[in-house]
C-alpha cells in the first residue's frame, strides 16, 4: 500500500460499464462536477495534519434519549471518526442465546494525535445494552482496527493492531462475559511487521480464528516484503486465538505475480465450518476470491472481476490498447471500471461466496507522480457470485433517486465529502437461517434537502436490501434513517450516517451498528473537519420491511421445472411451471439489478401452468423471470432481443 495524492475528475453523464453482465442506466450528472479534489490519506497518516476548531453548533448538542422504543440506541460515542479506510470489518456479532457484541474504534482525548485511541466496546445481554464506554478495552496500548468473532463455545476474540514500533495485530479473548480479558500478540515474524487485521470463525468445532493482514506499507515507513508493498499474510489459530499454528503465510496466487502492491483495508474475510475465504478489492488489480475447503490448508483462486492490466505499478502507464473495447460509459479513454477498494464478503451454507463492492473508475494519466485518479462521480453497489462464472458482476444498488427526475441531483464536487470512495461503498452483509441475503450500504443523498449548510455538502444514509433467492434478485433499498428508526425523526435531513456494520447470522431481525454524525466528511482525513463527537448507534431492522416473514428457501428453477419460452424472445415469451401442491404464486420479470420491472401473474394453482410475458417496451439484454410458491422462491434466466 501507498499513500498517493490524487487527481480527480468527474464526468456530465455517465452509464455504468458492466463486463459480462446488462448494463443498467445511471442517473445523468450536471456538468458542474467537473472539478478536482485530492483524495484522503491512509488513518495512520491522517493525524499528522492540522485540523480546524472544534465546532460549536447545535447539532452537537444532542438530547439524551428519554422516549422512544429501542429500535435504534446508541451504544458508544468517538471523537476518532474513521472506522476503515476502505472496506468494513466485522464489528458486530451475535452469540447462540441471542446477546450481541459490538466493536469500533475509539478515541475520544487530545485530538489529532488520540493517544487514547483503541476498541471501544459494548454488549447486550439479552435484555439491555450496557453503559456507553468511557475507555478503550486494552489497559494501555494504542490500537485501532478491531474485528470481533464470537467461537461456537462462546469465546470472544478481537484482534485490532499496534501502528507504534514494532507495529503488529494484537488480540483480545475471553472465556466468557464475566472473565477477564486476556491481551496478547499476534505472532508475527515478516519484516515490516503486519497491520490492519480482519479475522473470522470457522473449523470443524468453530473455534477456528482465521486472519489476513498487510506488511507494514512503504509510505508508512515500512518496506516491501516478498516484492510487494503492504503484502496480504495469512494466519490461524486452532483453539480460538491463544496459539497460533500459521503465521505470515502467502496464500498460492496472492503474491508478488498477481500484484506489486495492496491498499489498507481493501480486502475481507469470511468462514463457514472448514471453508474460508479471502477477497481482495485493491482497484489496480482482479477482484479475486481466494478459498480453501480445508480450514485453510490448500486454496484456489476464482475472479469476480478480470482487471484488464496484469501487475500493475503506479506510473508504470498503459494505452487505451491495453483495455477492453471503448464504451460510451467511460469517461475517459483511459479509465478504467473496477472496485473503490470497498468491498464485502459472505459465505452461504452451501459455502458459496457471495462479493459485493464500490464500483469505481481509475486513470494514471500523469507517469511522474506517484500517483492516480479517480471518479467520485461513479456510484452502485456491484454484486457477484460463484453460481454467475468468472468475471460475471452485477450493479445492483445505487444512489436513491429521491424526486424521480432521472439526474443525480448534487450541483459540484464540492457538494460531494471526500471519503474517497464511490457514492455508494462501505458494503456489508448477514444472511439468516434459510438463505435470505442482506446487505447494508452507505449511500449519498441528492437534493437540497440532505446538503449541510457549515460544509455545502450531502448527506450520506445508511441503506439495507435484502436478496430472498441466493442473490439473484434484490429487494427496494430501505433507509434506515428514518421517522421509524431513529431515535431522534427532527434530525433526519442532518444526519451523516456511513460505517455500516451487520451481524454476519441475522436473526429475526436485521442487526447492525453505524457511525452519526451531524457532519459529511472525516476529522482523520479527507475534509479535515473539526474534530467532534460521533456517536455509534445500534438498529434492529425487522425483516417485513423486506417482505421476509422467515419462511422463504431459494430453490433452483428444476425444483419447479420453471422454463421461459422463447429464449431469446422479442415481444413475449411464455413462462412454464409445475406445483406439487394447491398454492399461492407469484411470478415477476426483474433486471439485473434486482429491480422489478412489471408484475407478471398471482393467483392460486395446483400442477402445470403457462403464463405470458409482455415484454413491449423493454430494452434489450437479460432479465430475471422470478417464482414465489410454496414457501419457496426460484428463478430462470430470459434474454430480451
Amino acid at each position: 500500500m501507498r499513500l498517493f495524492q490524487l487527481t480527480v475528475f468527474l464526468w456530465m453523464a455517465i452509464f455504468l460499464y458492466q463486463p459480462s453482465a446488462h448494463a443498467q442506466s445511471q442517473l445523468a450528472r450536471h456538468s458542474a462536477l467537473d472539478k478536482a479534489v485530492l483524495k484522503p490519506a491512509v488513518a495512520e497518516l491522517g493525524s499528522q495534519v492540522e485540523r480546524a476548531p472544534a465546532s460549536n453548533t447545535h447539532l452537537n448538542h444532542i438530547p439524551g434519549v428519554t422516549f422512544r422504543s429501542a429500535v435504534e440506541f446508541p451504544i458508544g460515542t468517538t471523537t476518532y471518526d474513521l472506522q476503515t479506510n476502505s472496506s468494513m470489518a466485522r464489528r458486530l456479532s451475535r452469540a447462540a442465546e441471542g446477546q450481541i457484541m459490538a466493536t469500533w474504534t475509539q478515541g475520544v482525548e487530545q485530538a489529532p494525535s488520540f493517544p487514547d485511541r483503541g476498541t471501544g466496546y459494548n454488549r447486550f445481554d439479552g435484555s439491555s445494552w450496557g453503559d456507553q464506554p468511557a475507555t478503550r478495552l486494552e489497559a494501555s496500548l494504542r490500537t485501532g482496527w478491531p474485528s470481533h468473532v464470537v467461537t461456537a463455545s462462546g469465546k470472544e476474540v478481537v484482534v485490532c493492531h499496534v501502528f507504534s514500533p514494532p507495529v503488529r495485530p494484537y488480540s483480545l479473548r475471553r472465556n466468557g462475559p464475566n472473565d477477564p480479558w486476556i491481551e496478547a500478540d499476534v505472532p508475527v515474524s515478516a519484516g515490516p511487521g503486519t497491520v490492519w487485521p480482519r479475522i473470522a470463525v470457522g473449523g470443524p468445532d468453530g473455534e477456528t480464528i482465521h486472519m489476513i493482514a498487510i506488511t507494514f506499507p512503504v509510505a508508512n515507513g515500512g518496506v516491501e516484503y516478498e516484492g510487494v508493498d503492504g503484502h496480504i499474510l495469512y494466519y490461524r489459530s486452532l483453539d480460538a486465538g491463544a496459539t497460533w499454528d500459521v503465521t505470515d503465510a502467502i496464500i498460492p496466487g496472492l503474491d508478488s505475480e498477481f500484484m506489486a502492491f495492496q491498499t489498507a483495508d481493501a480486502y475481507a474475510i469470511d468462514a463457514r465450518g472448514e471453508t474460508v475465504a479471502i477477497a481482495v478489492f485493491n482497484g489496480w488489480g482482479d477482484i479475486n476470491v481466494y478459498k480453501s475447503a480445508d480450514n485453510g490448508d490448500t486454496w484456489e483462486t476464482i475472479t469476480a472481476y478480470d482487471f484488464p492490466l496484469e501487475r500493475y505499478e503506479i506510473d508504470q502507464g498503459y494505452t487505451f490498447e491495453d483495455l477492453p473495447p471503448y464504451d460510451p460509459a467511460q469517461p475517459d479513454s483511459l479509465a478504467i471500471f473496477t472496485s473503490d477498494d470497498s468491498g464485502a464478503l459472505l459465505l452461504d451454507h452451501d459455502g458459496m461466496a457471495h462479493v459485493f463492492f464500490g464500483q469505481m473508475y481509475l486513470l494514471d494519466e500523469d507517469l511522474t507522480d506517484g500517483g492516480w485518479t479517480y471518479y467520485p462521480a461513479t456510484s452502485g453497489i456491484a454484486y457477484w457470485n460463484e453460481s454467475f462464472g468468472p468475471d460475471s458482476i452485477r450493479t445492483i444498488v445505487d444512489v436513491e433517486d429521491l424526486n424521480g427526475n432521472d439526474t443525480l441531483d448534487v450541483a459540484d464536487i464540492a457538494n460531494i465529502a471526500g471519503y474517497g470512495l464511490s457514492l455508494t461503498s462501505h458494503p456489508s452483509a448477514g444472511i439468516d437461517a434459510l438463505g435470505n441475503i442482506y446487505l447494508g450500504y452507505s449511500s449519498l443523498m441528492e437534493g437540497e434537502a440532505f446538503i449541510n449548510l457549515e460544509d455545502n455538502q450531502h448527506y450520506r444514509h445508511v441503506y439495507l436490501t435484502a436478496s430472498r433467492d441466493g442473490g439473484a434478485t434484490w429487494e427496494t433499498p430501505y433507509d434506515i434513517i428514518n421517522e421509524d428508526i431513529s431515535l431522534e425523526p427532527d434530525l433526519i435531513a442532518f444526519t451523516e450516517a456511513v460505517f455500516p456494520a451487520l451481524a454476519r447470522d441475522v436473526g429475526n431481525t436485521v442487526e447492525l451498528i453505524y457511525q452519526q454524525d451531524f457532519r459529511p466528511g472525516l476529522s482523520v482525513q479527507g475534509d479535515m473537519d473539526p474534530a467532534e463527537a460521533n456517536f455509534i448507534n445500534f438498529v434492529s431492522v425487522p425483516l417485513d420491511v423486506f417482505g421476509i416473514v422467515g419462511t422463504e428457501e431459494a430453490v433452483q428453477a428444476e425444483y419447479f421445472q420453471l422454463e421461459v419460452q422463447p429464449n431469446p424472445a422479442h415481444n413475449e415469451a411464455w413462462v412454464s411451471f409445475d406445483l406439487e401442491r394447491n398454492a399461492r404464486y407469484t411470478i415477476g420479470l426483474y433486471n439485473l439489478m434486482g429491480q422489478k420491472v412489471r408484475d407478471v401473474d398471482s393467483d392460486d394453482a395446483f400442477g402445470h401452468s403457462l403464463q405470458r410475458i409482455d415484454l413491449s417496451g423493454l430494452q434489450s439484454g437479460v432479465y430475471l423471470v422470478r417464482l414465489q410458491a410454496e414457501d419457496k422462491v426460484a428463478v430462470a434466466k430470459l434474454m430480451v432481443r
